[in-house]
């Protein structure tokens, strides 16, 4: 019994031991038996009672509650937590269309298609001087097809150039082949490439500058192929126009070349101009010197244009065009005098 009595007087001096180092330590036990436990702390931001350590979520309102069970309207037999931020339709990851906030469903994105606004095209919106020039190019042509002799009094003819019929240089730029193996193909292709590039110098430099870059490029292709072409082979087209027009570009991309995107575009011109030479010097019945004339005078117009930063001014655009046709006339002035003199036998 004194042992006994001895050990019940021992265990009370051990819990009174263990209660003393407990508030040294800041620690309080939650029973005489239990284990002890650190008490928790308070946030500076006031009480919180659990602190969730997972992330937020980036689509508050888009995920149903994981106590619901839904399926994609889609696709019935799937199941899925996610809901279309417009409609709140649930969507499976399949259907899910991203968004600025959230995600779509087709039909929602369908509906926001069909209300919005329609844009016109590049070519009527941002380029009616291309439009314009492909629209003379149809009708004259057409005018080939129906008006018999029409094509043999505006075509460039040499012979009769220098004779005086001057205004062939000007109107044989808008015809096309009527006949032969280019039928069609002459002025598909050329309409084509100048709806291409047009637009983009249009936009360069105006409607009314475009225009007088266009007819300037191919009266310097015209004199070319006069000077330097045979002298008794007929020609038309607006080749010699749309390569000045290719050589404009070429000309603006030259300087900004540094550019990644822009540098690639005129390896892809380059490219482009290179290969239509090349086909033209071995495909017989090709005008490739007013492709040449044409692209040295759209080289030109851009060379002395383009000022890098801005738009050029009314006074240097002026200036430009007229330096270029001054060189295109005097080429012209100079071949016929040189047939005069032969004629006469001088």
């Amino acid at each position: 019994m004194k042992v006994v009595g001895r050990n019940r007087e021992l265990i009370g001096h051990m819990h009174i031991v263990i209660d003393e180092v407990a508030k040294l330590r800041d620690i309080r036990p939650e029973s005489r038996g239990g284990a002890a436990r650190r008490p928790e702390k308070k946030s500076p931001c006031g009480t919180m009672d659990r602190v969730s350590h997972q992330p937020p979520d980036p689509n508050p309102g888009q995920v149903v509650d994981e106590s619901q069970q839904l399926y994609c309207y889609g696709h019935p037999k799937t199941p899925t937590r996610l809901r279309c931020s417009r409609c709140e339709r649930p969507i499976c990851g399949r259907c899910a269309i991203p968004a600025s906030v959230g995600q779509h469903c087709p039909e929602c994105v369908a509906e926001a298609r069909k209300s919005a606004p329609k844009v016109r095209s590049a070519l009527r919106a941002n380029a009616p001087g291309v439009y314009a020039i492909i629209g003379i190019n149809v009708v004259v042509w057409l005018t080939q097809l129906l008006v018999p002799g029409f094509t043999e009094r505006f075509i460039d003819f040499p012979p009769l150039v220098a004779d005086g019929e001057w205004w062939r240089l000007v109107t044989s730029m808008f015809m096309h082949a009527d006949g032969g193996s280019f039928f069609l193909f002459h002025i598909l292709l050329n309409c084509y490439i100048l709806y291409i590039y047009g637009p983009e110098v249009e936009q360069l430099y105006g409607t009314p500058t475009f225009l007088a870059m266009y007819l300037t490029a191919g009266l310097m292709g015209n004199a070319f192929s006069y000077v330097f072409g045979p002298f008794g082979v007929p020609s038309l087209g607006a080749s010699g126009a749309v390569f000045g027009v290719v050589g404009i570009l070429i000309a603006y991309l030259v300087k900004r070349r540094a550019s990644a995107a822009l540098g690639n575009y005129l390896r892809g011109l380059l490219f482009f101009v290179g290969l239509n030479l090349m086909f033209g010097f071995t495909v017989q019945g090709i005008n490739n010197w007013a492709h040449i004339g044409g692209l040295v005078g759209g080289l030109a117009l851009g060379g002395l244009m383009d000022r890098k930063r801005t738009k050029p001014s009314p006074l240097i655009a002026s200036a430009s065009i007229l330096a270029v046709l001054v060189v295109g006339v005097s080429m012209i002035l100079w071949r016929t005098a040189a047939v005069e003199s032969l004629s006469l036998g001088l």
